[in-house]
């Protein structure tokens, strides 16, 4: 491993206390969850130095595969990256950041139900996570390229399930990210034919009217 686990940990802005990077240094690599790579990844204000913390990179990748909360902590660390990419690049972590993201995003859309909200209104549980790592994507994409929303779009198209079908559809109908023929093309190649039935017998209806999309989710 190119960065060695750090003695101390500099917080560059003073932001933390020295309780708080004294409990992280002194946790087994195995004791670390997310608040903790929260803390040492946080956006441009993180514990310590980028070769300080470099240690504790794969770990924090490998939690955001594994842990459902680390959702939260991507937004934070996104931050971190961005500032970060030229040399995370030049040490080969990139392509491993990107990874664990796509994990993260498969592993959170892989569930699709629906909530009523109100009066004739529904929401996907779990929207606000899904919805916040989308925002991240489509803000990190412009300056760190390998995050194109195209490369996870195309990852998810080989392998979809028709929870992720319904997350596409709930994502171009809510937050207008998605045409309905980029939508259209990426399902066609599902192999779940009956989600593909479905969106073909009411694209044009689905993507307009938020009660018979709140009923075609419910159909499962």
């Amino acid at each position: 491993m190119k960065y060695k686990k750090p003695t101390c940990l500099s917080d560059p802005m003073s932001d933390f206390s020295q309780e708080e990077l004294n409990g992280i240094l002194l946790k087994k690599d195995t004791e670390l969850d997310w608040r903790d790579f929260d803390c040492l990844f946080q956006g441009r204000m993180p514990a310590g130095t980028y070769e300080e913390v470099c240690y504790y990179l794969p770990l924090a990748c490998s939690c955001i595969e594994n842990e459902s909360d680390a959702c939260d902590f991507f937004e934070h660390f996104s931050i971190w990256i961005e500032d970060n990419r030229e040399r995370l690049k030049a040490d080969g972590f990139i392509d491993t950041i990107v990874s664990s993201f796509h994990s993260l995003f498969r592993k959170a859309t892989s569930l699709f139900s629906l909530e009523e909200t109100g009066y004739h209104c529904f929401c996907p549980s779990c929207a606000d996570s899904v919805e916040s790592l989308l925002e991240v994507l489509f803000r990190l994409s412009p300056t760190v390229p390998e995050f194109s929303p195209d490369v996870l779009f195309s990852e998810l198209k080989e392998n979809m399930s028709f929870a992720h079908a319904e997350w596409l559809v709930y994502i171009s109908t809510e937050m207008g990210l998605l045409s309905p023929e980029w939508l259209h093309s990426v399902l066609s190649a599902s192999e779940y034919q009956k989600a593909l039935n479905v969106l073909n017998e009411h694209i044009d209806v689905i993507m307009n009217d938020e009660k018979l999309y709140a009923f075609w989710g419910k159909r499962i």
